[in-house]
């Protein structure tokens, strides 16, 4: 369901600013800080979400570091009347599979609390359709927010996202949990895209066996693909899963290890890992992706080359 937009109280007139008094401080940009909801539609939700408007109108966007761009979905684009330029099939989606895209130059995203996102170029995708009903109509990739010389800390335990200097963010996380990147980050940079993409993956282990995991607050379960090393190695202790799985190309048939061992860094849990069909992404090769089930008692510093992380309570 389309959330309906914030009410917008009666405007009021204010005098005119004096203007500021030699040697005063120059005035310090607004705060860039917003607000993760855990909730939709009334009910509780795994993944994060943040309110804003795409080109005037009120829509949930899913913050998503597994997209390495941000992501307008078709119908929101076409509602709001965004200009397009197709792109063919450029894009890929969580299982690594081709979808068609779009490209728009101009689609004003504002993000409540956070503010306006500087134009410039977004992808345009078609979702499944039960994205639409759930009123999501972006994919907001944090990673991008960062303004220059800064990084994004991405707080999904305290259910926040704000930006930061480098010093500052690693003393605000330095007494949180474990570490979580300590064995090194790969970021993936899609340099032959205007867009200029930016993702990340790092090494884990899962049940003993090494294995190369994109970051990704936009998925609620860990996976890995059917066909990598560390996914042949498991399918014999998984099951069939009867759940749906969905991905912007459409619904994918899964297996589940149950009860699988994740360490990433210093930081250790036991969750249900899928085994998910798919190829590899040519741009940012990985074995499978880490999500909420894994991330969500953690606090991220995203950077253009580098990540920090922190998980537990």
């Amino acid at each position: 369901m389309t959330p309906q937009p914030t009410p917008i109280a009666a405007a009021v007139t204010a005098p005119p600013a004096s203007p500021p008094a030699p040697g005063d401080p120059p005035a310090k940009a607004p705060e860039r800080r917003a607000k993760l909801l855990y909730e939709l539609n009334g009910k509780k939700f795994p993944l994060p979400l943040v309110t804003g408007t795409i080109g005037g109108e009120a829509t949930l966007m899913l913050v998503d570091t597994g997209a390495n761009s941000h992501v307008i979905a078709g119908w929101l684009a076409r509602k709001v009347g965004l200009k397009l330029r197709k792109l063919g099939d450029l894009g890929t989606d969580h299982a690594g599979r081709a979808i068609s895209t779009s490209r728009t130059e101009a689609p004003k995203i504002v993000i409540d609390g956070w503010g306006a996102v500087p134009d410039g170029p977004a992808l345009v995708a078609d979702v499944p359709d039960m994205i639409e009903k759930m009123g999501i109509g972006a994919f907001v990739s944090p990673q991008q927010l960062a303004e220059s010389g800064g990084v994004l800390v991405l707080d999904l335990a305290h259910g926040e996202l704000h930006g930061s200097t480098l010093a500052d963010a690693i003393v605000e996380i330095s007494l949180r949990g474990k570490p979580l990147a300590t064995n090194g980050v790969r970021p993936c940079v899609d340099d032959a895209s205007a867009i200029k993409g930016l993702a990340y993956v790092l090494p884990a282990l899962i049940e003993g066996s090494s294995a190369q995991l994109l970051l990704d607050t936009g998925a609620q379960r860990t996976d890995l693909l059917a066909p990598s090393k560390v996914g042949r190695g498991l399918v014999a202790r998984s099951i069939a899963n009867k759940e749906s799985m969905y991905a912007a190309s459409g619904k994918l048939v899964t297996r589940t290890v149950k009860g699988a061992n994740v360490r990433i860094g210093e930081f250790s849990i036991t969750a249900d890992v899928d085994i998910v069909p798919g190829a590899q992404d040519p741009v940012c090769p990985r074995d499978g992706v880490v999500s909420m089930d894994v991330l969500r008692n953690c606090v991220l510093v995203l950077g253009s080359k580098d990540i920090m992380g922190r998980c537990g309570l």
